[in-house]
């Protein structure tokens, strides 16, 4: 009851603030004809989903960003989602969301009711529940797809329940895990892909990296890096650092995970700092994870897979880098929960840029749609298939949930709720950095 008057509340608040503008209308996918042909029944499935990844830190999604050659090489000729919004900032809640197609205030009750932070998190008597909110991984292997996720993180996999309909299933999630050395997953990855040319049978496999994790990030100890006295590099045996540079407020540096929401213990000057520094490390990890994912591309392109696979790159969540005050993730700002996703497709040759606001959630559904599979029922995300071919986006609002905020779309709009039920409301279209709220 209390999460029906949630979606209620928010609902009436932004209808009564958006009185105060005028909405711009999105035109999507301009001069796509609705001709264009996306079945691709039988098609493989890869699906690499790179977290904290964010939208405005990929060249194909943003024009002064450099440091993703590879990926904006690779994905040049595919669908461009230009504004697609997660539906948390927080992993377990968003990932869960987007791999059920459910909504994030749905997952947002579900895992409120289920889950245990401590080792094996989801408690298994819990199973049979979710055995009734089919992932893709179930619904491709029953429609007779190997299916494979090469995971890393706590809060992505195993302990989430998100091995269901796993055939092969690498990474334990656990910390400490061997699959935390820097871009193993993604080289474990390529491969399984090279294996694959070989092979006729249909699969699908989800690769999930957590390398632009900065707690702290996990860099090649031979790879050049920053200087900086503010920066910590710790070598590992296994040939890597752990680069720490947040700051507590006694003033150490530290690893500890730092705060969801916003710095206020630090002074506009060091906010300024660290935003500064931040990115700077973020841009020199994702500068690395390209590269790595450039390797992974060519084993696809040397063979006959790109013919008959689907392939998607997306992030769960983004990373505030102390944009809004925030230095870390699971708000709900865009920095956290504005996400690419590009989507290369056998039957496209030319790039596609959808402009119109849509949701993580619908993409599962759109690949269900690409592969003339029957979904399940009770989804909550929708095919974006006639939105590619030149339609029109039939939700009216969408949603985003964690522990610090919750958020409503409406087109440009957006509005977010705090914990502490303190607003805020956007115009993304005049103020996609969300600096001058307006309500």
């Amino acid at each position: 009851m209390r999460l029906v008057l949630n979606y209620m509340v928010v609902i009436i608040v932004i209808t009564f603030n958006l009185l105060w503008f005028a909405l711009t209308t999105v035109v999507g996918s301009e001069g796509v004809s609705t001709k264009i042909n996306l079945t691709c029944s039988g098609c493989n499935v890869i699906l690499l989903d790179i977290d904290l990844l964010r939208a405005d830190a990929v060249g194909l999604r943003e024009p002064h960003a450099t440091n993703t050659p590879n990926i904006d090489n690779f994905f040049k000729n595919s669908i461009i989602f230009e504004d697609v919004s997660a539906s948390s900032g927080v992993t377990a809640i968003s990932n869960t969301a987007t791999l059920m197609a459910r909504d994030g205030f749905f997952i947002y009750d579900l895992l409120k009711n289920t889950y245990v932070d401590q080792p094996p998190q989801m408690p298994y008597k819990y199973k049979k529940l979710f055995s009734g909110l089919p992932t893709i991984a179930e619904i491709l292997h029953g429609n007779g797809y190997e299916t494979i996720n090469a995971n890393n993180g706590w809060y992505a996999g195993r302990q989430m329940l998100l091995d269901r309909g796993i055939d092969r299933y690498w990474g334990s999630g656990e910390v400490r895990a061997t699959e935390n050395i820097p871009a193993q997953i993604i080289g474990k990855t390529a491969e399984f892909i090279k294996e694959k040319n070989l092979d006729s049978k249909k699969f699908y496999l989800l690769m999930r990296s957590e390398d632009l994790r900065g707690l702290p990030y996990r860099y090649p100890s031979n790879r050049s890096h920053i200087s900086d006295p503010r920066i910590q590099y710790r070598e590992r045996s296994e040939g890597y650092f752990e680069v720490i540079y947040q700051l507590r407020p006694d003033g150490k540096l530290t690893v500890q995970f730092p705060t969801f929401a916003k710095a206020d213990w630090m002074s506009s000057a060091q906010i300024q700092e660290y935003q500064m520094l931040s990115k700077a490390l973020y841009a020199q990890q994702l500068a690395y994870i390209d590269e790595e994912l450039g390797k992974l591309f060519k084993v696809l392109e040397s063979g006959h897979l790109l013919e008959k696979t689907i392939v998607v790159l997306y992030s769960n969540h983004g990373d505030g880098l102390y944009d809004n005050n925030v230095p870390n993730h699971g708000v709900s700002y865009q920095s956290c929960v504005s996400v690419p996703v590009f989507i290369r497709h056998p039957k496209i040759n030319k790039q596609i840029r959808i402009s119109e606001a849509v949701a993580l959630i619908d993409l599962i559904p759109t690949i269900y749609d690409m592969l003339s599979i029957i979904q399940p029922e009770g989804l909550d995300g929708i095919s974006l298939i006639n939105l590619i071919k030149g339609g029109k986006y039939s939700k009216t609002f969408f949603f985003g949930i964690d522990k610090e905020s919750q958020y409503v779309r409406h087109g440009t709009m957006k509005l977010i709720v705090w914990a502490d039920k303190s607003k805020e409301l956007y115009d993304l279209e005049a103020d996609p950095k969300e600096l001058n709220s307006s309500h």
